[in-house]
């Protein structure tokens, strides 16, 4: 298509190549910060299987980019926003602890508060108690992680990641196996 003055009318093209581009060196990213994944997160469970009335151990390890960290569950600085375990409980079982390992304290240029943070690999857990009522057969915790990562220099947005895991309710004469106990020691539940 052409324009008035008989230009070919590619601003259109260009402007929306400029924002794709450009746009993230503008927020203080730079194009490959804004594609990279700061986080991982992988689960684990302590059994192979779970009787009914009996609880059961969930790993959550976080793998954070270098160079990047996010805020602990706890912060002094109002705008510095914590993270956050949570699982969805029903009727089938209930979420009897939730632990945070003990954050590092930093500073850093844009807050004028010490900061507790998480960087490299961190290893968080929930302690899930399966109520008596439960039937036999597979199911789902449904786990939201919620962060804010951070530089040296600047935050990103919060972000929110949700996490299915899978789990074996047998019956009470199943022998259940320990599983993953090299991560379970970094746990310390009450």
């Amino acid at each position: 298509m052409l324009n008035k003055k008989g230009h070919p009318e590619r601003w259109k093209e260009i402007a929306a190549l400029f924002v794709l581009f450009c746009l993230p060196c503008f927020m203080g990213l730079s194009w490959q910060e804004a594609e990279e994944e700061i986080l991982d997160v992988k689960t684990y469970l302590s059994l192979d299987g779970v009787h009914t009335g009996e609880t059961i151990d969930v790993a959550f390890v976080l793998d954070i980019t270098p160079g990047w960290h996010i805020n602990g569950p706890e912060q002094e600085d109002e705008f510095m926003i914590p993270c956050s375990l949570s699982i969805e409980e029903d009727e089938t079982f209930e979420v009897v602890e939730i632990y945070y390992p003990v954050p590092e304290k930093r500073s850093y240029k844009y807050s004028e508060a010490e900061l507790q943070v998480y960087e490299g690999k961190v290893v968080l857990g929930a302690r899930v108690k399966v109520k008596d009522a439960i039937q036999e057969g597979k199911y789902f915790l449904e786990a939201k992680f919620s962060y804010q990562a951070c530089n040296d220099v600047s935050c990103m947005p919060p972000e929110a990641l949700g996490v299915e895991i899978p789990f074996q309710v047998v019956p009470d004469v199943t022998v259940t196996k320990k599983l993953n106990q090299e991560i379970f020691a970094h746990i310390k539940f009450r």
